[in-house]
């Protein structure tokens, strides 16, 4: 009996690992597009999980000449919505993202981990700034989105719902830069009125 339950433990341990190791190399592939570099993110397995307090979404560590490291740090609800994301998007109520009020609690879930990625994605490109971080986040989710699964329309809806709903409620230190408008100083692609998507 015990050997079965070892046995057991071993195979749940094993698939554990192999799920965590391809959602890490997915999401790796997504955050290198954005940073514009080869970068990783490193999302806790099961029992990592279990002592992961959260909070924060994720983190990327810099140097003391300010050199951002080459692997972010995701929580673990951040990381499984992102597991999860392709499945969300397919529930009828993931319509919502096209409107300006808030969506379900899964939906908006949904929503903040692809934005969780996108921000961390512009610390492991060099941005030290939260704020200015955020902004380029922003900009940068509609393409997270579609790397995740949402058609291009729907992933530019993900990110102009994040903007018009989710972004007023972030904390002060993420909140947005004066030059973090179509045409601002801190507009990624200011030759487009696309905003915030380029």
């Amino acid at each position: 009996m015990l050997a079965v339950l070892v046995l057991l433990v071993a195979v749940l341990v094993g698939w554990e690992a192999h799920r965590e190791l391809s959602l890490d190399h997915r999401l790796s592939g997504v955050a290198s597009e954005i940073a514009g570099r080869p970068v990783s993110v490193d999302c806790p397995g099961f029992l990592r999980g279990l002592i992961d307090l959260g909070g924060s979404g994720g983190s990327v560590m810099f140097d003391a000449n300010g050199k951002p490291s080459n692997t972010t740090h995701l929580e673990t609800s951040v990381c499984h919505d992102l597991s999860d994301y392709g499945a969300t998007r397919k529930r009828a109520e993931f319509s919502c993202v096209f409107g300006t009020t808030p969506c379900s609690d899964r939906v908006e879930r949904a929503v903040y981990a692809v934005l969780v990625l996108s921000h961390e994605s512009q610390h492991l490109r060099g941005v030290q700034s939260e704020a200015d971080a955020q902004c380029y986040a922003i900009q940068t989710v509609a393409r997270v989105a579609e790397r995740l699964g949402s058609p291009p329309a729907e992933a530019r809806a993900v990110a102009a719902h994040f903007l018009a709903v989710d972004e007023p409620l972030m904390p002060t230190d993420y909140s947005l830069p004066d030059g973090c408008v179509d045409g601002g100083s801190l507009d990624l692609d200011p030759q487009s009125s696309s905003w915030p998507t380029g």
